[in-house]
């Protein structure tokens, strides 16, 4: 399991490797689309060359001569080299540079890397690129003038490479010419941009060598423990054993393999070591002694350490380890066989005298040492409450010592501190020993640092109330602090709604990244402003909202906003680039009558529109006469209601055809035909009915309505429904449960139907989407996610999530056959998600060159106007009805 786990690891980490190499080609395309020596057809080969490289398995010094390739093709005259850093010495070595002279090459094996010595010296010790447009006139070229020379070389751009994940040099990636050159600004992000490709790579030989080394430990672990170690299953029959086991018992382990452990434990033993087993089924450790005999009916005292294997919080069996004690048995005391018998534990142990004040310490393992940072000298004596510190939880302490006196055993999680003052989170097991008497002579630690996991957890409670980007609390923080905020009554609260001006041309223009780097300056701004007991949080987009408690009148709120509108008086700063912006303000209060805590925000919302309209850089007071938007929203949600109670929403149905061109399925798509205002967009009522909760039941609704018609569509070959599904759904406790029960109502077969999902259901708590989605693949649903492509966060979920579908936003299709960049992103698309086995259907394919570019790349779907518009069932099934008569017809 642990071998497979580390194989789905490495295949993940080169699929997400590959992704990211295609943003950066991407953007790398996108920068030298322009230039007037640009040449379309040699970049995107470049382009597709280097992708295709880091996709396959080949050496790191191939990819990396791949990469020098790609800079070659892009900058006339240049020639790439790349070097990296020794392992334990100061100084590099070439690692790559297929079109420099090999005696250059050669000749700068072992470079120092010193200030002064050449621009690759230099670039690694500085941490800074290095730009020289003629090498002979630079004196840190003076050691290197004769070998330029006799190799024809004048310029060089070096520049550090720097681990992807820790901040170190590793190594640098240098650009050579023969004439002075200097660079352009387009050369060198688009160097810079190459050089982090390289430490990817870089990091990816890495993960392999550790990967490698991983799976050798486990190996040796317990092929090579010179105790027994063995597995069994539910029922206790062996699953494994290791070569010291079988060496105990006279046997072989094909004959030991599926049988039952009472084939070595002596009669007398059996029902004990029966006991101990079912324990450690409940997923409680448990050490004890039996008596076994070997094939030629020696028998042996054996300490046993049985601890349940948990899969899934499952647990599946359990393992064991074996120590031999036969000969200690009859020459050492009790204390000294179970000191030996810990030694090697790789958890951490103390032996404690429970008959004594405060129970000091008579013995720690290695493990203990090296877990708590303190000696064996500097513990044995000594209480473990050394370990406890201000942090410590009092409640656990308290039920640790209160076990203790009972003599009795207990299991608990506490924060204990090291001898250097560090704190670990300690996974505590301590059982009380006795002796023949019956009597609790010591208490036995079993301790682990369980610290990493959780960090971990702590992480996913963090991200589920903060914005990933900002690291700003988000909506469900702020509902969460505002709904507390007026309990309490005590002052006045208010909301405002902070909208920014103008961000959406700059996010197009520069591009989302440069976007992001924009809103993270922004909430530093803003915390700057709004101080506790003050709540500032990322809205969404570019919204922010901020709930002031500390204001008395609205004159303190008319200042504290024209300070917020200040910040934004100097520009941005972002990589080289000057971005001017500016904000608007809403703002509402409790001052004023109010059902829900939510309907401050949406006031202050329809208040900051308001002061968009003026013009923006403002802000404005709520007023009722501004309710008009709010209103309307009112208004549409009593239609909604008013749709479901009288039947008016229908569903339209939309083919999906494979590239031979059969129908494969259909995607469910509702429509609203409003009495007196006939069809209305649905994206004029979807939205407002994700903000009221309505889109639940109208989402039910379709699943419903979807079901009940698939019936009647596979009499014609469809027997395939794909069904939208609102990230709102996923949010109710009941989502699974209905599903379920939908499902079994018209029986539908698994591989009937596909849920649709967006990015925006990804966006919080991705843990608990993961098994909600899980879930969904058990009761036999697909899942595709929808519009991909439209946005970065759907690639780096594609190596955790139970996915198998997704669907090409369209954006991507149009023109298709005659748009380079289209082409490139799509080929890279369908190339890197064949080998995950996920499916691909193309959207909005309009043209029969289209469809033809699609079907030769190997898409397995496509949907579009080509093909058939979305139809209501029984203009589909007519529809569907001449398509078997053509393909009856040939």
């Amino acid at each position: 399991m642990q071998d497979n786990l580390l194989e789905y690891s490495w295949v993940a980490t080169g699929v997400v490797l590959a992704l990211l190499a295609v943003t950066i080609l991407w953007r790398v395309y996108l920068h030298y689309s322009h230039k007037k020596s640009y040449q379309p057809g040699q970049l995107i080969k470049a382009q597709y060359d280097a992708l295709n490289s880091l996709v396959q398995q080949k050496p790191v010094a191939n990819k990396l001569e791949d990469i020098c390739h790609l800079i070659e093709s892009q900058i006339d005259g240049a020639l790439c080299s790349v070097m990296l850093k020794r392992d334990n010495s100061n100084s590099l070595r070439a690692a790559a540079g297929p079109s420099l002279p090999r005696p250059f090459v050669s000749a700068l094996q072992d470079l120092e890397i010193a200030d002064g010595v050449g621009a690759c010296g230099t670039a690694a010790a500085l941490g800074q690129s290095v730009i020289v447009r003629d090498m002979r006139l630079d004196e840190r070229f003076e050691a290197f003038l004769e070998l330029i020379d006799e190799h024809n070389l004048v310029a060089c751009w070096s520049h550090p490479i720097f681990h992807a994940r820790e901040e170190r040099v590793i190594g640098t990636f240098a650009v050579y010419f023969r004439s002075p050159k200097l660079p352009t600004t387009l050369d060198l992000e688009f160097l810079v941009r190459t050089r982090d490709l390289v430490a990817l790579v870089i990091e990816q030989q890495e993960l392999a060598l550790q990967r490698e080394k991983v799976e050798q430990h486990h190996k040796s672990l317990f092929a090579y423990n010179p105790q027994p170690v063995f597995t069994m299953d539910s029922d206790g029959r062996f699953i494994s054993i290791n070569r010291a086991g079988c060496e105990l018992l006279k046997l072989h382990e094909h004959e030991l393999i599926g049988q039952h452990y009472e084939l070595a434990v002596v009669e007398e033993d059996r029902e004990r070591t029966k006991e101990h087993f079912e324990e450690a089924k409940r997923g409680n450790a448990q050490s004890y002694e039996i008596k076994v005999a070997d094939k030629l009916g020696h028998i042996y005292d054996l300490d046993i350490t049985n601890t349940p294997i948990i899969i899934d919080g499952e647990v599946t069996g359990v393992h064991g380890i074996a120590r031999d004690r036969t000969e200690q048995r009859k020459n050492e005391a009790q204390l000294k066989v179970l000191e030996s018998g810990i030694e090697a534990s790789v958890n951490g142990v103390v032996i404690s005298d429970a008959n004594k004040p405060g129970f000091p310490v008579t013995y720690i393992n290695p493990a203990f040492a090296k877990l708590s940072g303190y000696s064996f000298d500097e513990m044995v004596g000594r209480s473990c409450r050394i370990l406890q510190g201000k942090d410590s939880d009092r409640k656990t302490v308290h039920e640790i010592r209160k076990a203790l006196h009972e003599r009795r055993q207990v299991k608990t999680v506490i924060k204990n501190y090291r001898k250097d003052g560090s704190t670990f989170w300690n996974e505590l097991l301590i059982s009380p020993v006795k002796n023949r008497a019956g009597q609790v002579t010591h208490f036995v630690g079993l301790q682990s640092d369980i610290t990493e996991r959780i960090n971990k957890e702590e992480t996913l409670e963090f991200n589920a109330t903060h914005d990933t980007l900002t690291n700003l609390p988000n909506r469900k923080a702020l509902e969460k602090h505002l709904a507390s905020a007026l309990e309490r009554e005590e002052s006045a609260v208010y909301v405002l709604f902070i909208d920014l001006d103008g961000f959406k041309p700059v996010n197009d223009s520069l591009g989302h990244y440069l976007g992001d780097q924009v809103l993270i300056e922004t909430a530093d701004r803003l915390k700057n402003v709004v101080l506790g007991p003050n709540l500032l949080c990322r809205f969404g987009g570019d919204e922010f909202v901020a709930v002031i408690e500390n204001a008395s009148n609205k004159e303190q709120v008319a200042a504290f906003c024209q300070e917020i509108l200040s910040v934004f008086e100097q520009p941005f700063q972002i990589e080289g680039k000057s971005v001017s912006l500016s904000a608007a303000i809403g703002v509402a209060s409790n001052l004023a009558a109010f059902n829900h805590p939510m309907e401050l925000i949406q006031r202050a919302d329809v208040a900051m529109y308001e002061a968009k309209k003026r013009g923006g850089n403002s802000w404005l007071w709520y007023e009722s006469k501004l309710d008009e938007r709010l209103s309307f929203h009112v208004a549409l949600r009593t239609q909604i209601q008013e749709a479901l109670q009288h039947e008016q929403f229908e569903l339209f149905y939309q083919p999906i055809i494979t590239a031979a061109g059969r129908i494969a399925g259909v995607e469910a798509l509702i429509r609203w035909q409003h009495p007196e205002r006939g069809y209305i967009s649905p994206a004029d009522f979807i939205p407002v009915a994700e903000r009221t909760g309505q889109i639940v039941p109208i989402s039910d609704w379709v699943l419903r309505q979807a079901c009940r018609d698939l019936e009647r569509l596979k009499p014609y070959g469809i027997g395939s429904m794909s069904v939208n599904f609102s990230p709102i759904q996923f949010y109710r406790d009941d989502f699974i449960e209905k599903v379920k029960s939908t499902l079994k109502r018209y029986e539908i077969q698994p591989g009937e139907l596909t849920a649709e999902i967006t990015e925006n259901v990804l966006v919080h708590d991705t843990q608990r989407i993961t098994e909600l989605l899980e879930q969904l693949r058990e009761l036999g649903l697909d899942v595709a996610i929808d519009d991909f492509g439209s946005g970065f966060a759907s690639l780096r979920y594609l190596n955790s999530l139970p996915v198998n579908k997704l669907k090409i936003d369209r954006s991507f299709t149009e023109n298709i056959n005659e748009n380079a960049q289209n082409a490139a992103i799509t080929r890279g698309i369908l190339k890197m998600v064949k080998d995950l086995r996920i499916q691909v259907v193309a959207e909005g394919v309009e043209t029969e060159a289209e469809f033809a570019f699609l079907a030769e790349q190997g898409c397995d779907y496509m949907q579009g106007y080509l093909f058939c518009r979305p139809k209501p069932l029984d203009e589909l099934l007519e529809w569907a009805e001449r398509q078997q008569s053509l393909e009856n017809e040939f």
